[in-house]
């Protein structure tokens, strides 16, 4: 369902933002500039390999926030799309706990659980398309750059005194080379302010085998973003 809904926002990306027409802004060609500065969230891969060993019933994070910064300047036409180039930064961090056992509760022989962070980092320069006018745009773009997904469990005991505690662990792709896919749109509320959103997919290769740990998996993240832009 996920994917679906990404497809059907980008098949929204390549329609002119027309509501901004309306605004009385004096029509134009797309830019000349924008800065970006947006909220995102993104889904957590939940494949083997993407965690460190855990016990059953381990709560994982499915998803993660944090923030979309970009920037962009466009340069030529292009037919009806303006080209444009820029850069994007993408960090997100999601985080799961155990649940409190209840009150009452007599269950002191169950083991502890550790707690789980997921971050995601992405950077890449960006080309992109954009259909509509100064007012308000819709744009298509890709890019190729660097990302990386890691995470981490912390220290947690077993299930009696005397059990050894397992220590914290941690697993990463370390920095991988990826490609972005995405598109949005960009209306502009006041001359230099417009609310925008982004969707964007990145495909992530496989990690690097590091201490004998065995690499993270191939994975395709589906990220989304809202925000402001400014110019």
């Amino acid at each position: 369902m996920l994917y679906r809904a990404a497809a059907y926002v980008l098949g929204l990306a390549v329609l002119p933002a027309w509501p901004a027409e309306a605004q009385g802004l004096a029509p134009g060609r797309p830019g000349p500039y924008v800065i970006d500065v947006r909220v995102a969230t993104v889904a957590v891969p939940q494949d083997t390999g993407v965690f460190p060993p855990l016990p059953s019933g381990t709560a994982v994070p499915s998803r993660a926030f944090g923030v979309d910064l970009g920037g962009h300047v466009y340069l030529l036409q292009l037919g009806a799309a303006r080209l444009g180039i820029g850069a994007a930064f993408q960090r997100m961090r999601g985080t799961a706990s155990p649940a409190e056992p209840a009150a009452g509760s007599t269950s002191a022989a169950a083991p502890a659980l550790p707690d789980i962070e997921a971050t995601f980092t992405s950077i890449a320069p960006q080309l992109s398309l954009n259909f509509g006018s100064s007012a308000g745009w819709s744009y298509l773009s890709a890019g190729y750059g660097r990302a990386e997904i890691a995470s981490a469990s912390s220290a947690y005991g077993g299930s009696g005194s005397d059990t050894d505690p397992v220590p914290a662990d941690s697993v990463g792709s370390g920095s991988r080379a990826s490609i972005s896919l995405g598109g949005g749109a960009r209306w502009f509320m006041r001359r230099r302010v417009a609310f925008s959103f982004d969707v964007r997919f990145h495909l992530m290769p496989a990690g690097v085998a590091r201490g004998g740990a065995a690499p993270t998996p191939r994975a395709t993240l589906v990220a989304a973003s809202a925000g402001m832009s400014f110019r």
